[in-house]
Parts: C-alpha cells; structure tokens; sequence
C-alpha cells in the first residue's frame, strides 16, 4: 500500500478554514498524523496515479454534466457570498467530512460565511452513478482568497460531493475534501506487495471461520454490518471477499490520488491492517438504495505512530447485493485554539 506523508504547514484544509475562519481557532496538524491515506474497508487508501488512466475524465452517466454544473454554481455562491443560496442547494441531512470533524448543514452554511474566495479553479473532474437518481462528482480544488481576514494557504484539495434528486431537485446531500498529496516511493518491491505476506495469516482466509464471516457478510443487508465485514476481510487477508463487494465503476479518492476499482484491489495486498481499528459508524439513507457510512480508522503506521483519518463509503443496493460505489478519505487535523 502506498503512502503520502503529511506536510506541516499550518493551515493545510481549505474548508475547514471555512468553517473556522473566524472562531479564533488554527488548524494544527495533528503530530500523529504522517500518513493522509491508510486502509478503508470499502476502498483501502490507494494512490496507484497509473490506475487513472483509466478514469474517464467526465463519465457519470447522463446526469454528469448537470450534477457537474450544480457544483460549479456552489462555488460561484461563495465567490458572490450568496449564502442563502449555497444552503438551498444542500439538502437538510446534508453532511460534510472534514479533517477535524463531521458537520450538519447548519455549521457549513454558518462556516461558508467567513470564507471569502477570489480566484477559484476546478480541474480534473470525474463523476460515478449511484442510480438514476444519485451521483458523485469529485474533483480538485485550487482557490485563493481569505478565511476569518487571514490569505489562503497555498496548496490544492481533492473534493467530492454527494448529488442526490429529491423530488424535481438535485440537492447536495455529502461533501468531502482532503488535501493533495504527492504519493511517496515504496520501499517495498512490486513483487513483494502484489501478494500476501507469507506464514498462517496469508491462509486465513481459508479457514471455516474465514467462511463463515464471508458468508455473514454477504446475508447482510445493513451497509454499516457489512463495512464491518469488509475490514475483518481485510485484517485475514481474504482479499476474495473483499473484492466481491465493491463495485465495477467502484472510485476511490485519497490525499495521494484517485483510483478504479484495479488500482485498489492491487493496493490493499501490501498492507498490513492487522491492527487496524474503525469506530463512530455513522449511516445516512441518500435514496431508497443507496447510503452513506462515515467512521473514524486507527491504524499504527510503520514508523510505530498512532495515525486517524475519516472515511466516507457510499454503498448502493444492486441486484439484491450491497455494493461499494465511491469512498473518500481525509487525515484528521485537530483544531488548535491560538
């Protein structure tokens, strides 16, 4: 699994600038945190960059252009302080993953009011379909401006956001952002990481255990359960498992890059999540087959430091089957009072 090291500077998140800009608070990275991107159960953090060759630069289906238009103009609200407006194109259980937490409307809409962007410039777009009624676009964020009468930060954000028709309206239902990241060199060999670790855990997951999980997992029909399961697949390294639940259009954005559903499956051989652990499991129905689990990953990094990011899965309900569509990831940047 690949790495991104954090960097230090101060300031580092664009809208969690906005939602603190003037509370007398800096963003202080936290001392711990040297990796932006580490194991998630529905796409563990991967920055393959040779993967996204193969992403569509636009792709989403029909609903791309017009979900890609809709986040565009919330960014023109910003620029024009149309606040009132940014807060009508949210839906009223609309959540925002940053790096110091996880907000309601309410707290967006009232951070957004210090933020004040002059220049902003959003590249690289990339959208998938949830279904006919739901789709995510994600993108990067390059904006200049002020936040609480302090400049911008230099430095571009990785961004996603939710869209989601309810009724004769597109509403914006989740965003996400993360900094971006260079991917740093492994130390690891290609041909070490494009299998297991060798001894008995590289056989667990044919044990009758190993089985009777993967069969628990897929009889779930609770997409929280079953990002549950995908971790405990991932700490036996039944990779099977694992990849039988995410989808073929599955997207996964990290500080280091974003990736396919290939570049995941190949990322997640060469890490150890043994001692991985996920808690503060929170789900929000976006539609009838389509929810949106956000939690909280601990993990030790290889230097023996405790390291914590936010994730985001975006599950949808296919055929019968739980399957993962779309997954962010976001190191945890704890506020510091000045």
């Amino acid at each position: 699994m690949k790495r991104f090291p954090m960097r230090t500077t101060p300031v580092v998140v664009l809208l969690s600038l906005m939602l603190y800009g003037a509370s007398g608070c800096t963003v202080a990275p936290d001392a711990n945190t040297n990796s932006a991107a580490n194991g998630n159960a529905a796409a563990p953090a991967n920055a393959n960059l040779n993967a996204n060759a193969n992403l569509s630069a636009t792709g989403g289906g029909a609903h791309a252009a017009e979900v890609t238009t809709k986040e565009k103009q919330l960014w023109d609200m910003l620029k024009n302080k149309d606040h009132e407006g940014f807060g009508k194109m949210m839906s009223s259980d609309s959540v925002y993953v940053s790096t110091d937490g996880v907000y309601d409307k309410a707290a967006t809409v009232n951070g957004v009011k210090e933020f004040a962007p002059t220049e902003v410039t959003l590249s690289d777009w990339k959208t998938v379909t949830l279904d006919e009624d739901a789709v995510v676009v994600t993108y990067t964020v390059d904006a200049k401006g002020t936040s609480g009468g302090q400049p911008l930060p230099p430095g571009a954000m990785r961004a996603s956001t939710a869209w989601v028709k309810r009724g004769a309206e597109w509403v914006a239902v989740y965003h996400q952002d993360c900094p971006v990241e260079k991917a740093q060199a492994s130390s690891t060999p290609a041909a070490e990481t494009s299998k297991p670790a060798g001894g008995a855990a590289a056989n667990n997951a044919n044990t009758p255990a190993s089985a009777e999980k993967h069969a628990e997992m897929v009889a779930s029909d609770d997409p929280v359960a079953i990002e549950k399961h995908m971790w405990e697949a991932l700490r036996r390294k039944d990779w099977d498992a694992f990849a039988q639940h995410l989808a073929p259009e599955q997207l996964e954005v990290e500080p280091g890059g974003v990736s396919d559903r290939a570049g995941t499956l190949a990322s997640v051989r060469g890490f150890d999540f043994s001692k991985t652990t996920t808690s503060d499991h929170k789900a929000t129905k976006l539609d009838d087959d389509a929810t949106l689990v956000t939690y909280l990953v601990r993990e030790t990094t290889p230097d023996g430091k405790p390291s914590e990011h936010r994730a985001s899965t975006i599950w949808v309900k296919r055929d019968g089957k739980w399957l993962a569509f779309f997954h962010h990831g976001t190191p945890v940047v704890k506020m510091a009072s000045k």
